[in-house]
């Protein structure tokens, strides 16, 4: 498969999670639903799959269905808190020599797996090599791209080094990434065994999953018996399988749903002020938008308190033209709100020849928003004698000519520097604006190298202000991610990355 063919897989995949993907199957298997009474406690989910639905956390398309599956089967080395913290979980401490170069990492004791095992070193090594394999790549391979394969060392039963190809200082976070998850040296896709708080029962691709609480589980045993995980076709029919008491939580409720379903007896909505955009980005490497001036103008042309009211209903929070909702342990970015000025978007447009400018708009109909912002966006560029067209596409035409047009609408949710990686320096597989700013880069790499978290901060929001100065995106807003519940659970928290589906472990019957 070739890295366009790659990127488009995942592109679809992700508009698929939050789009109506299946047909009638996957409502026959709720109707059937699970007696709580006769069976202990069946924690029930409703999530959006497919029939590519896999048990693999690494060779994973990233639907939502798998990422709950593998986030409830396997452990990390490190996990999220709710804030965008890190914290260590079959991991117990990370030790890098003096230029981050080679880390020592020591695991915890005492972990067992599914099958009765003891997890160590030779799993970790296994897991590893695994997702750096360049014949299957990974969406995990990206992200330790930076890591010597065959440096790999077992030092004993529950101690790996790792030297790496480059100084890489924010060593121990990037283990919190959900495609890092640890598998065992015997890994069979097919009969999985994990480490996590529920181990599998059963598999059936596009339909549904059962698994079963692991009672020896190093952290504390969760809180149900069971967790039966149902594909679902759309947003509606999840909400109404909810609503009709078939599952216990439903994944991804559109905005316009939303207030709703918080009027609604019975039902709980977990709003998680996550760190997703919804840019429009502009091709810095093209007319009109290489000019620095027009993507100003791009800028001030947005009223952002409008966009987020508009295309979120409300459940986000204005943007300022800088990736990353939160850069926790960092503090903020002390750069003044970006706010619409129509006059001066005028005056830059006339400076750059491109008074009365006709651009088109590329979205599809994926995430909820992206094309509502889009249409707002064309309103507000009139007032400025920019002309947007609003080219609403199928998903397989924007995928087509993804990372391609000129202007467009894209979703992203990660953490600061790899969000960075992936999407505003050369290389990054959604790099749309093909920005190219040799400063920026520069401070990129220094951030990436340095193992001291104060000077990786100062370095970070310098990078901020040039993305704020002459980025190529329109960040007007951060759209939060919405799961509805019953209110008969209890152990739910709100994340800014990941999402309360990934910790069924924390969740019970009230």
């Amino acid at each position: 498969m070739t890295k366009d063919n790659r990127l488009n897989v995942t592109r679809r995949t992700m508009l698929l999670g939050t789009a109506a993907v299946l047909g009638s199957a996957a409502l026959t298997g709720l109707s059937t639903g699970m007696a709580r009474a006769q069976d202990g406690d069946v924690l029930r989910l409703a999530v959006t799959g497919s029939n590519a639905d896999s048990l693999d956390p690494h060779r994973t398309q990233g639907q939502l269905t798998d990422i709950v599956r593998f986030t409830n089967l396997f452990d990390g080395l490190c996990e999220f808190n709710p804030d965008t913290s890190v914290a260590n979980v079959l991991a117990e401490s990370f030790t890098p020599n003096e230029d981050a170069t080679v880390w020592t990492v020591k695991l915890v004791s005492g972990v067992k797996t599914h099958a009765g095992g003891d997890f160590g070193a030779d799993d970790v090594i296994y897991s590893v090599k695994r997702i750096l394999d360049p014949a299957n790549p990974t969406k995990g391979g990206s992200l330790i791209g930076f890591i010597d394969a065959e440096k790999v060392e077992k030092v004993d039963d529950l101690t790996i080094r790792f030297t790496l190809a480059t100084p890489y200082g924010p060593f121990r976070e990037i283990w919190a990434n959900r495609y890092l998850r640890m598998v065992t040296q015997d890994f069979d896709p097919a009969a999985p065994v994990g480490t996590g708080p529920f181990k599998f029962l059963s598999f059936a691709p596009g339909q549904e999953s059962m698994f079963e609480r692991f009672d020896d589980y190093f952290r504390g045993k969760a809180g149900v018996a069971k967790v039966q995980i149902t594909n679902i076709s759309d947003e509606t029919a999840s909400i109404n399988a909810l609503r009709g008491g078939q599952v216990d939580m439903a994944y991804k409720i559109p905005f316009a749903e939303a207030r709703i379903l918080e009027a609604e007896p019975g039902i709980k909505l977990l709003n998680n002020p996550s760190g997703m955009s919804l840019p429009l980005y502009m091709r810095t490497d093209i007319a009109p938008f290489n000019d620095v001036r027009v993507r100003q103008a791009f800028r001030l042309i947005a009223d952002r308190d409008m966009m987020v009211r508009a295309a979120l209903a409300g459940y986000g929070e204005v943007g300022n033209d800088m990736q990353g909702r939160s850069i926790a342990p960092c503090g903020p970015t002390e750069v003044e709100q970006r706010k619409q000025d129509i006059e001066a978007a005028k005056k830059l447009l006339e400076e750059a020849g491109q008074s009365g400018l006709s651009v088109e708009l590329a979205t599809v109909n994926g995430t909820s928003g992206m094309v509502e912002c889009a249409q707002v966006f064309a309103e507000q560029a009139k007032a400025a004698g920019v002309t947007v067209k609003v080219n609403v596409l199928e998903e397989a035409a924007y995928l087509a000519n993804y990372g391609e047009w000129a202007f467009g609408v894209d979703f992203l949710n990660d953490t600061y520097l790899p969000l960075v990686a992936r999407s505003l320096v050369p290389g990054g597989s959604f790099n749309n604006t093909h920005w190219d700013d040799a400063e920026f880069n520069a401070l990129f790499a220094e951030a990436s190298a340095s193992s001291d978290e104060a000077k990786r901060c100062e370095i970070i929001s310098k990078m901020r202000m040039i993305e704020h100065e002459r980025g190529g995106n329109i960040i007007w807003g951060f759209a939060n991610i919405l799961n509805a519940y019953s209110d008969r659970l209890q152990g739910l928290e709100t994340y800014v990355v990941d999402s309360a589906f990934y910790h069924l472990r924390k969740v019970s019957f009230v």
